[in-house]
């Protein structure tokens, strides 16, 4: 048996308080396809023209000339694996953006199918599967592509609203947090101004409000807030969309509501976002959010930059010169946390909220 196989049989007797039996979980990992060889992989010419395709390319310290789908699975799972700190990690799928219940690939911009990540998590022990169904497929398709991923072992589902098209709010999406709270399986939800799965209608970044999902949690789906629902830049940009403090206060009445709300912090470590991980800090420190709340995620392959080292703006080769000398980017990312004296428990706190095992 597994180590892995061993753990999601055994995962309910890992409690907070015995943190040496206890995994060190990311996830929120970022799996990317071309398609050149990946059947249903999407990048469109948008997002391949954007400062998020960029910033990739500079984590994967690869040419964009020399992207294909080998190589980016080469190097997001060697990533993965020659990490030391980090013992599971969640490749997540996203699906194609979806209209009068069928897929509406010119206005996709990203996709990563659901079987190419379950093919992935088979091959690899520290890989776990992120499932993604958007609500908006005709309704018996939603359901049962949602239960076959369940059936594969999902951990997780992941929605990027303004990217996918997806309002929280409206009623389709209810059969899919049925089927969720049921299963006790949660939702990863993309919020904030998401830049990196913007789309030409400016209006759906409305959809990233985690305000947008009280009718989810009262129906009882354990929902994690990607980001913090912090601000893309560090609300360096004027016209960016802050859902950071309408997070916190849903974060303070949680336990009063009976929600399932967590966090993650994936992409918080950067010099324009250190405000809002004090602000975290701060707290949990004072008792009035249980660290319980907050889950670790790092969003690779976006590079993180140490908020310790970097005292001004980095031009695009100073950049790339630090990225490089950062080593495995996930050990990068989990020390920087660690350095800023976040709560232990954060790192393995996704023991108790993920859902392992078929």
């Amino acid at each position: 048996m597994t180590e892995r196989e061993s753990l999601q049989g055994n995962w309910s007797a890992h409690r907070p308080g015995c943190m040496l039996d206890r995994k060190v979980i990311d996830i929120h990992v970022h799996m990317v396809g071309i398609g050149d060889t990946v059947k249903g992989c999407i990048v469109s010419k948008e997002f391949v023209f954007s400062p998020t395709f960029s910033s990739m390319i500079m984590a994967l310290k690869t040419p964009p000339f020399a992207l294909t789908d080998d190589k980016i699975r080469e190097i997001v799972l060697e990533s993965v694996n020659s990490s030391e700190s980090v013992d599971f990690a969640v490749l997540l799928a996203l699906d194609c953006v979806y209209k009068n219940g069928r897929p509406a690939a010119s206005e996709t911009l990203i996709s990563i199918p659901n079987d190419y990540i379950i093919s992935l998590s088979r091959m690899n022990e520290k890989v776990l599967f992120g499932a993604s169904v958007h609500p908006y497929r005709e309704a018996s398709d939603m359901l049962k592509e949602t239960k076959r991923c369940i059936d594969e072992g999902a951990a997780l589902f992941v929605w990027a609203p303004s990217g996918q098209h997806i309002n929280p709010e409206d009623d389709r999406c209810i059969p899919f947090y049925v089927c969720l709270a049921r299963q006790g399986i949660p939702l990863l939800f993309h919020a904030g101004a998401e830049f990196t799965m913007r789309t030409a209608d400016c209006k759906t970044i409305r959809y990233n409000d985690p305000r947008r999902l009280k009718k989810a949690l009262d129906i009882g789906v354990r929902v994690i807030v990607a980001h913090c629902a912090t601000p893309a830049r560090g609300n360096i940009m004027p016209f960016e969309r802050n859902f950071f403090d309408e997070l916190i206060e849903m974060l303070r009445m949680a336990g009063e509501k009976k929600w399932e709300l967590y966090a993650d912090m994936s992409s918080c470590c950067s010099p324009s976002k250190s405000w809002f991980l004090e602000k975290m800090k701060i707290e949990i420190e004072e008792g009035r959010i249980s660290p319980e709340r907050f889950l670790y995620g790092s969003d690779f392959p976006m590079p993180v930059v140490d908020i310790n080292i970097v005292k001004r703006p980095l031009n695009a080769m100073e950049l790339i010169d630090h990225i490089k000398g950062q080593g495995n980017l996930l050990d990068n990312h989990h020390r920087i946390l660690k350095d800023f004296g976040i709560h232990e428990s954060i790192f393995t706190n996704a023991c108790d909220v993920l859902r392992f095992g078929s």
